[in-house]
């Protein structure tokens, strides 16, 4: 990952946090002494809701506390987010994120709040890499065959995705962007219509996470080409990572994070981060999220704040260079 110096932002907020501590001690006593919300900023069953519930079952059982799983999808996850940056700081209701938290601010889109102010985070749960597929009767074996036939075919090579704007499209526009590849995106209305086509050979190359596209990998209906990674796929052993192929910027990684308002007490905080790292060190736990193509972290607060800042700072570029526009 990128470090970064901490900003002046994040000092500030340091020092809020160290100062609440003093008035915490009281209050996590007690806590957890009713239900917790759970705001998840997509329908059911999507991946995220997925590892938020699967979270919330065992973080209830080590909390003794109900955890009540709400589902508010729209506007790019800003309805969800916002329920949580407006609640009370109190530890009672909690947000689990995903990329949209950082790739909202790299697109440009408004929103009504500061991901890196109104949020305090707790946990950098998992990621999930994009991996590039392409239908098993093209001649693709490498991501060095498709920057070469992309230049030597006068139309190039289309790349499909669940959408624009999303990090697979993200990923796509780097791989033009810094190779000089001739790709022409395709942004669909979800995965299924995507891999449809690509399945049928209408696309040659689809760009997307293991659940849905590495799963037809896996069937044979596709082939992987690369994993965009610096660390292999559990699931997918066999294929090799961007960074194993040479190139080390083409990464990109959807991630699935846990936040709660800002101005929640540390002590809260800690006690939530603690249950959740336990529930991470759970070996069905591990084994369910590695089978479904994530990548275990399981990282402190302040890393949370770093990944989602480095994210920003390294999309934003990408996404002003290719004009992606939403």
């Amino acid at each position: 990952m990128y470090e970064r110096p901490i900003s002046r932002r994040r000092a500030l907020a340091t020092i809020t946090v160290a100062a609440g501590m003093a008035s915490s001690p009281a209050r996590s006593q007690t806590y957890p002494a009713k239900p917790i919300r759970v705001i998840v900023p997509y329908a059911p069953g999507g991946a995220l809701d997925t590892v938020a519930r699967l979270f919330s079952q065992r973080m209830s059982t080590r909390l003794g506390a109900s955890f009540v799983v709400e589902n508010k999808p729209g506007a790019n996850t800003i309805i969800g987010n916002e329920m949580v940056v407006r609640a009370p700081a109190d530890g009672y209701t909690i947000l689990f994120a995903a990329a949209p938290l950082a790739l909202n601010s790299a697109l440009g889109i408004k929103e009504p709040y500061d991901v890196l102010k109104d949020l305090a985070p707790v946990m950098l749960i998992a990621s999930a890499p994009v991996i590039i597929v392409s239908n098993p009767s093209a001649p693709y074996r490498t991501l060095a065959d498709i920057i070469s036939a992309s230049k030597a075919t006068p139309n190039g090579l289309s790349f499909a995705t669940a959408g624009v704007g999303s990090m697979p499209h993200l990923l796509g526009e780097a791989l033009r962007l810094k190779t000089g590849a001739n790709l022409t995106h395709i942004g669909y209305k979800g995965s299924s219509p995507a891999l449809q086509d690509v399945i049928g050979g209408a696309v040659p190359l689809m760009f997307d996470a293991y659940t849905p596209a590495g799963v037809q990998v896996v069937a044979g209906k596709l082939r992987g080409l690369a994993v965009a990674s610096a660390r292999r796929l559990p699931s997918l052993p066999d294929i090799p990572t961007t960074v194993e192929q040479g190139f080390p910027d083409i990464v990109g990684e959807a991630f699935q994070a846990m936040l709660v308002p800002a101005g929640t007490p540390p002590a809260i905080i800690g006690k939530l981060h603690e249950a959740a790292l336990a529930v991470s060190a759970e070996p069905e736990v591990r084994e369910q999220l590695t089978r479904q193509g994530y990548n275990m972290i399981a990282s402190t607060p302040e890393r949370l704040t770093t990944y989602v800042q480095q994210e920003i700072d390294r999309w934003t570029p990408i996404v002003k260079a290719a004009g992606v526009k939403l």
